[in-house]
């Protein structure tokens, strides 16, 4: 039965099983279109003006060009710096260092007990998450969090400069994962969703549970409206997505989160979403809740992108799903071996 809370003036619905009085069962989640893109990310300063116009103006005469553009656009994240709670947050955490791809992945960790992975989103940082983190650990539970390759204190993805792709930034969520110990939990935000689904999809053990905060669930689906949204032709916009999928060697629907219960079953998870996203449209989470066998799903109102990671209703609702499941038992080292045996398979994927 679905329930509706007002918490610090922001609405959360759910359909998480609290206890309530007898009634029907419990409505589907609605599947609505996504609502056109607005690349809220890439901002609305002087940079974007000039992006649409270059990329207007390169789809009429150098076609090929346009598509060179497009492809920087689409795989260069923003750039953004932890400030205040999130800075003193990583401040505290104890370093740990990884290679991917022979590139350095800074991380950190906080507390003590079970593990429990944060992964940021697209343009994010090891601090976006802070205070679930800081709920996480006052649950008693240990905390990782890295910065993806291009993103943050790490270093550069194997594109070079700031590119990337989330093919390469769900191999190092693996490699960090297995040098923290078998995960009780895992919470990502955004473009971080897709990258754990990316990892499950490719023979991932991953965690006991999950928490997915704004996840970016179909990008297959997103991209003709993010060619809409900076100016490309639709000409423009079909080449740079078939040049993507064979340069990736793989369709645009194997990076959506909502087919992965056609390879493997998802972890017990729960689905957060804003109604008003502007940066990733309330559709996708709702799409992902409603693929997702036993998916809970919880929608807030006034939150967006972004603030929701640190309201204090969204944040005590995450910490607790994930610290409600049933703890491992202690880490030893050995139980590491298979996930690192798989990563360094002369025959499979390798960390370079």
């Amino acid at each position: 039965m679905d329930h509706l809370h007002d918490i610090n003036s922001t609405t959360v619905r759910t359909d998480d099983g609290i206890p309530g009085p007898p009634a029907s069962p419990p409505p589907s989640i609605p599947q609505t279109p996504l609502p056109p893109s607005e690349a809220a990310w890439l901002g609305r300063d002087w940079r974007f003006t000039m992006l649409r116009g270059s990329m207007r103006l390169l789809s009429r005469v150098a076609p090929p060009l346009a598509v060179d553009l497009f492809q920087r656009t689409w795989f260069t994240p923003p750039r953004v710096r932890p400030r205040g709670d999130a800075l003193r947050w990583l401040a505290r955490g104890e370093p740990m260092a990884f290679r991917v791809h022979g590139h350095a992945v800074r991380a950190w960790s906080w507390g003590k007990g079970p593990t429990v992975l944060l992964v940021h989103g697209w343009g994010g940082h090891a601090g976006h998450l802070h205070a679930i983190g800081q709920a996480l650990c006052e649950r008693g539970l240990r905390v990782v969090a890295y910065d993806a390759p291009a993103h943050g204190q790490s270093g550069p993805s194997r594109l070079g400069a700031r590119r990337v792709t989330l093919v390469e930034i769900a191999d190092a969520l693996r490699i960090v994962a297995a040098g923290a110990g078998p995960l009780h939990g895992l919470v990502a935000h955004s473009g971080g969703c897709t990258a754990a689904a990316l990892a499950l999809r490719g023979g991932w053990t991953g965690p006991r549970r999950m928490a997915l905060v704004a996840p970016f669930a179909l990008p297959s689906q997103a991209v003709a409206p993010f060619g809409r949204a900076i100016g490309a032709s639709d000409a423009v916009t079909a080449r740079f997505s078939a040049r993507v999928q064979a340069w990736l060697g793989r369709p645009w629907t194997e990076f959506d989160m909502t087919g992965l219960p056609a390879s493997r079953t998802p972890p017990p998870s729960l689905v957060v979403h804003d109604a008003g996203d502007r940066e990733v449209p309330a559709a996708h989470g709702r799409a992902l809740a409603g693929a997702w066998p036993g998916a809970r799903w919880l929608e807030t109102a006034g939150l967006g992108h972004r603030r929701l990671l640190r309201d204090p209703a969204v944040v005590a609702r995450v910490a607790d799903f994930i610290a409600g499941g049933d703890r491992p038992r202690r880490w030893r080292p050995s139980d590491a071996r298979d996930e690192l045996d798989r990563l360094f398979d002369p025959h499979g994927s390798t960390p370079g």
